[in-house]
This record gives C-alpha cells, structure tokens and sequence, in this order.
C-alpha cells in the first residue's frame, strides 16, 4: 500500500484510545483487537480477556456491528472493565473513518474508539 495506508479489512486493529482516553493495559494484559472479514461480514477479536466473535454491516463509510459472542473468562477487573466498555462501544458504532494507519470508530460524529495497526 502506498503512503503507509492500510486495508480496513484482515488488519489487526489494537484499541489504542476508549471514549477520549488513552488505552493503558498492564504488563500481563492483551490490548482489545480485532479484525474484520469483508467477505463473510464477520468479526472476530479480543476485548482484552475474552475473545469476542459476530458480523457487521458495511456500506460506503457505514459500519454497524451485530449481536456478539463471547467467551466468559473471568480476568482482573481493570481489564474486565475495560473490555465492557470496549464491546459497548462497539453496539454503538454507526461509521468509522480510517486515516493512514488508523481506525476511528464512530456514533454519529462522536469517535467512541481508535485503534491501530
């Protein structure tokens, strides 16, 4: 890809900000990530401790996530806490905007969650 411009699709996309807030995961923790599947419309990621799975919609820059699965794990709460907060934001996701080598997820024009790659 030219310009260091990724693919929305098959990257690995790591939480890096929640909300407005930077993203802090300790030593022992795995940052929430995802990737997405163009063409089974699917999902699949982490929150952190559990691993999440389900589909989405995509229409130009209109992204909308369905119901997810996940697993129930149990972890220490930060990143429990942080994984709730992780999945809600993605129930709320109606576009998402991609600018180099980030992913901006957002409910109507608030960006909810940023990631990168």
């Amino acid at each position: 890809m030219a310009d260091g411009q990724v693919q929305l699709a098959y990257t690995e996309w790591a939480l890096v900000e929640l909300g407005g807030a930077g993203v802090e995961v300790g030593p022992d923790q795995r940052p929430p990530q995802l990737v997405l599947d163009l063409e089974e419309a699917h999902v699949s990621g982490s929150g952190g401790v559990n691993r999440f799975t389900g589909t989405f919609a995509l229409s130009e820059s209109e992204l909308r996530f369905g119901p997810l699965a996940t697993t129930k794990m149990a972890g220490p709460e930060p990143a429990m806490v942080l994984e709730r907060a992780f999945l809600d934001a993605l129930g709320r996701v109606t576009s998402y905007s991609l600018d180099e080598r980030t992913l901006t997820f957002l409910a109507g024009d608030q960006a909810v969650a940023r990631l990168s790659c």
